[in-house]
């Protein structure tokens, strides 16, 4: 019998068509525009199926985006996590920008699943047009959420960091460890997917989607590998964040010291 895979933090990523064209976006949506669609319900409900015949429980289950409320069919995706594997996470976890409100069937979803549930707002300011809207629609139906402030003086973390070169640093590999030994990313456990692979960075995974970097055969797993078993698919995915992966050569480094800019400047 193997072992438990138990995560801290999976974020699904259901699609990277968005609203905003953030310059500094962390997961590219500018690079993706025009080149990408929604990844097909059935699809995103086959991961689900898939990821947890590997993983065994994650704290928090995430849907990022692009902006998942761009779409009034996800209700199904939620709801297929929830009445399938509720007992697998803590909370399922929406993250929005507030531009476009949540379609009458999520809003079901949610008032039936009630504090299974979180929404986190991202606020941009005058981009987030909607937010005093969707806040009280969340508020009127029971539905907890939260405000992250993203503008003004005080913004969450700081503000946010330009990751947008993938050329290689040149760093060494004791710099590299220590760069990977304090990164905010590290600490976090924050590992995402998309169509179907897995990795335990965002910046990683999206990279390698765009074509930016080749990641390393210890740096994803695909969850359709045949040759590969599922034990194995645990034993990489525990161990994704033992060491630097290809990825952090050309990162800017998630650390408290990084330059911080104003967030969601659009292109």
């Amino acid at each position: 019998m193997s072992e438990e895979l138990n995560l801290r933090r999976l974020a699904i990523i259901p699609t990277l068509v968005c609203t905003l064209n953030c310059k500094l976006c962390s997961n590219y949506i500018p690079l993706f525009k025009g080149h990408v669609s929604h990844v097909p319900t059935e699809e995103i409900i086959r991961d689900l199926d898939k990821i947890f015949e590997i993983v065994d429980y994650t704290e928090w289950l995430q849907f990022v985006g692009g902006e998942i409320f761009m779409r009034n069919d996800l209700w199904q995706v939620y709801e297929h996590s929830l009445k399938n594997y509720k007992n697998r996470f803590d909370k399922l976890i929406l993250i929005t920008n507030a531009t476009v409100l949540p379609c009458e069937k999520d809003i079901e979803v949610f008032e039936k699943y009630g504090n299974n549930i979180q929404i986190q707002i991202s606020d941009y300011g005058k981009y987030s047009y909607k937010i005093e809207e969707l806040s009280n629609i969340l508020t009127k139906h029971n539905i907890p959420y939260i405000i992250k402030r993203y503008h003004g003086e005080i913004q969450h973390y700081g503000g946010w960091i330009d990751n947008t070169h993938f050329e290689d640093k040149g760093r060494t590999e004791e710099e590299l460890i220590e760069q990977h030994k304090n990164c905010g990313q590290v600490a976090m456990q924050n590992f995402h997917l998309y169509r179907g692979k897995i990795q335990g960075c965002a910046r990683s995974l999206l990279a390698s989607e765009l074509g930016k970097i080749v990641p390393a055969e210890r740096d994803f797993v695909d969850l359709y590998d045949d040759s590969k078993t599922i034990e194995e698919k645990k034993y990489i995915i525990a161990h994704f964040n033992d060491k630097p992966r290809v990825s952090c050569r050309s990162c800017a480094s998630f650390l408290d010291t990084t330059t911080r800019y104003k967030a969601a400047e659009q292109v």
